[in-house]
């Protein structure tokens, strides 16, 4: 009788969809080498799991044991190194429930981690969508496991990444494919990306642009997280490094929240608004002790009134980092001077020598000092700054980084910018700047007629046929 008991308890438990029981189970797996997924898996699951529990045991095993680092390119050899890139971890996950039968999709599209995220679309992140009863749920086992601080991952579970609601987790997650939103009215990409970026503390926020082009702003929302006090910190444009805060002030009524910002000094700033309460936490962030790392923000530009973006003055053409403000002025202004100045050998006339530099230079129209601080190594050693659908190609001697080409970038569906929209007036569709299903069709169907794979990708061969 008492073996019946035990029998009965055990499924019962698992029933109240408890899962620190399941997290206690993981946590109780060896680490060892495994021949095989299969292995994992079988030493994972047990044998009175349902399938939620299955799921949730997986999650919280990738989670607890896989740090993020150097791409390990199968499942097995991410379960072996221990380590992996988004693009691991979502693959794990996946052959992991393909073993048990369930269903887990690998989503792709844009994981939003900072304000040089606003006004471009970057397919730079994968995670899970799972199907479980019916109902999809979304899992971001790589935002689950821990954070980046400096070169150095910091193990840190976070919850909020196990099954969140679709409308929270589309403010810092966008699916290449709006399927994957799950949400009853998708959201464009062109709204998602010229948006500010915000927590999902702050509920029918006022501020809709992320480019605020006036030295006044107010901002209101909606949140129940009880907040006792606002920091601004604010950078000018092209700064980077840590910032001092200043207190705002702010009205508070029930749940709904004030605050007016007003900037004194022209300029373009990069703003982040800070709500402190009583969850936040300490956190030692990049090797810097900052209390309101955790804290819920709001991240948007501000652009005074008739601003004007000046000609970069500190750069070292032996430095690449220092020379991509540089090449975005040069071709903002169409500033030739400028050019052979960074360029004293060259033997271009004009930008009429340059291929596509009236196509970057409309692309760059609105630009007022913004811009990623990154570049690529190419592997001939060459290095290229990407500036909308274009790459800005330098080659390096003795003298340092000396421009020498710009090249389209390779369009295919999920892409969006300048570049497209060129595409898609070639091509007699709407210009909306975003490579979607239609625009691929089409795509397809030129390749076709012109003897070229069908494939809708656009590289150099089909630039060329469309005589772009």
């Amino acid at each position: 009788m008492k073996k019946l008991i035990l029998l009965l308890f055990i499924p019962l438990a698992v029933l109240c969809q408890d899962y620190n029981q399941i997290y206690n189970d993981v946590k109780k797996i060896p680490d060892q080498k495994y021949t095989s997924v299969e292995e994992l898996h079988n030493n994972i699951v047990k044998p009175y799991y349902n399938d939620s529990e299955k799921v949730y045991a997986f999650a919280k095993f990738i989670t607890d044991k896989i740090s993020y680092g150097e791409r390990a390119r199968t499942p097995l050899n991410c379960i072996n190194s221990g380590e992996g890139v988004c693009q691991d971890y979502s693959e794990l996950f996946e052959e992991l429930c393909k073993i048990s039968d369930i269903e887990n999709n690998v989503v792709t599209g844009m994981g939003i981690t900072g304000s040089e995220h606003i006004g471009s679309y970057d397919s730079n992140h994968a995670w899970n969508i799972v199907k479980l009863d019916g109902e999809y749920i979304i899992f971001d086992l790589t935002w689950a496991s821990g954070y980046g601080s400096g070169n150095s991952f910091k193990r840190e579970f976070n919850p909020k990444y196990f099954n969140p609601k679709p409308e929270d987790f589309i403010r810092d997650h966008f699916p290449d494919h709006s399927k994957w939103q799950l949400l009853e009215k998708p959201i464009s990409k062109k709204e998602y990306i010229n948006s500010p970026i915000y927590g999902q503390e702050f509920k029918n926020l006022s501020l809709k642009s992320a480019v605020v082009k006036n030295s006044k702003v107010e901002i209101s929302f909606n949140s129940n997280s009880d907040f006792t006090d606002a920091i601004l910190f604010k950078w000018k444009v092209g700064e980077f490094g840590s910032a001092s805060g200043k207190n705002i002030d702010f009205l508070k009524e029930d749940n709904f929240y004030k605050t007016i910002l007003e900037e004194k000094d022209s300029g373009a700033y990069k703003y982040k608004l800070t709500f402190k309460n009583r969850d936040c936490t300490d956190r030692d962030k990049d090797g810097v002790s900052d209390s309101t790392y955790s804290c819920p923000e709001i991240m948007f530009y501000l652009v005074t009134p008739n601003y004007i973006v000046p000609k970069p003055t500190l750069y070292d053409k032996k430095d690449p980092w220092g020379l991509i403000e540089a090449y975005h002025y040069v071709f903002y202004k169409n500033d030739f001077d400028f050019f052979k100045k960074l360029n004293p050998s060259t033997t271009l006339k004009s930008f009429d020598d340059i291929k596509y530099s009236k196509s970057l230079n409309e692309s760059l129209s609105e630009w007022f000092g913004n811009y990623k601080k990154y570049y690529t190594n190419m592997r001939n050693g060459d290095i290229y700054y990407k500036i909308d659908n274009f790459r800005i190609i330098l080659s390096s001697d003795k003298d340092g980084y000396n421009f020498k080409e710009l090249v389209r970038e390779t369009l295919r569906l999920g892409k969006s910018g300048y570049g497209v929209k060129e595409l898609q007036y070639k091509i007699g569709l709407d210009e909306t700047g975003d490579f979607d299903k239609i625009l691929e069709k089409k795509i397809k169907i030129f390749q076709k007629k012109n003897g070229l794979k069908p494939d809708g990708i656009v590289g150099k061969m089909t630039f060329e046929a469309l005589g772009m």
